[in-house]
């Protein structure tokens, strides 16, 4: 076979998705003794989402950043976090994206990549720790590691690119519950096609059940981070929830910052949450996570509670195919 003389990394999704990525990119480089290159492919999951990384990649890590997605025509005028509504996967035609739709559908997608010495991490850090010398191409879904060499390479990265990072471990965290609230394009989870299937919208009912059955919770301030801050605080005003929302205007990494100190931190399973929920971990902090799977990496997240979680039925008001965000949302990415 072959050798190449790097590892290329395949990333698709928001920013926490692509950092999540970059991490397993550092360990995977890191074992087999190979640099990294990334590709970025901001059409693929059916949400734009362009790269949003470079502050944290250095030049010789970057591939190619703006891969398009086969059959897709591009008006220029995808808007940051909405569903991509003349995807080819939105239609009834047959094509390369629908093909590959089957693929994964029939679970051929990571045997036939294995063929072409590609893992396909598929969200587990057991199949990304396993990882030998055979790859040489990495894809996701990138698994939630907790790692001390890759924590500490990620806070030098973010030390580097001037920002606040949420690696630095703190000897005094704020004392008050945060709730990241993931919104934006689960919206639109019963219009949209299940490969672009983000999951339904949590339960304000459940963050309460967490803080009411939790005595020492009831005296703390409460905080919601969101993709959109405005609604996620008035669907847990409606369960009688007053949280604060912070001035990040969007910016996920001021976000993750935060979320990173919180005394208890309650999240869910999505990209966002589960890199927080890595921060808080070690910064000593207690997380409550909603629709997590346990595996045998759990001795890494001994702080972190797995529940099951309500969620909002289908004929709610929040649903909607054309759904509109918050002025300021994904800042980051500008």
């Amino acid at each position: 076979m072959a050798k190449t003389s790097f590892l290329h990394v395949k990333l698709t999704g928001g920013a926490t998705a692509q950092l999540l990525g970059l991490m397993n990119a550092i360990y995977a480089s890191d074992k087999l003794g190979l640099p990294f290159k990334i590709s970025h492919y901001p059409y693929s999951t059916g949400t734009y989402w362009p790269i949003a990384i470079m502050p944290f990649l250095n030049q010789s890590e970057i591939l190619n950043v703006n891969i398009p997605t086969k059959g897709l025509i591009n008006s220029g005028k995808f808007e940051i976090g909405k569903i991509i509504q003349n995807h080819p996967l939105m239609n009834n035609k047959i094509s390369y994206e629908k093909i590959l739709s089957l693929m994964r559908t029939l679970k051929l997608e990571p045997s036939l990549n294995f063929l072409r010495r590609e893992l396909t991490v598929l969200a587990s850090p057991k199949r990304l720790l396993n990882i030998n010398n055979y790859y040489r191409t990495l894809s996701g879904g990138f698994a939630a590691i907790n790692e001390e060499r890759v924590n500490e390479e990620l806070n030098q990265r973010f030390i580097k690119a001037n920002k606040k990072s949420p690696f630095t471990q703190i000897k005094n965290h704020q004392k008050c519950i945060v709730i990241h609230y993931r919104l934006g394009d689960k919206k639109a989870v019963f219009s949209h096609p299940d490969d672009f299937n983000s999951g339904k919208v949590i339960d304000p009912i459940s963050y309460k059940e967490i803080i009411e059955q939790i005595d020492s919770l009831k005296s703390e301030s409460i905080y919601v981070v969101s993709d959109e801050p405005k609604l996620a605080q008035k669907l847990l005003a409606g369960v009688l929830i007053n949280a604060k929302t912070i001035a990040s205007k969007g910016d996920i990494w001021e976000d993750l910052f935060f979320m990173s100190q919180a005394r208890i931190f309650i999240g869910s399973d999505s990209q966002v949450s589960k890199l927080a929920n890595i921060c808080v971990e070690n910064n000593g902090g207690t997380s409550y996570m909603f629709n997590v799977n346990k595996n045998n990496y759990n001795d890494k997240f001994k702080n972190t509670r797995y529940i099951d979680s309500k969620f909002l039925e289908a004929n709610h008001k929040i649903y909607t195919p054309d759904f509109t965000l918050e002025d300021d949302a994904h800042s980051a990415y500008f």
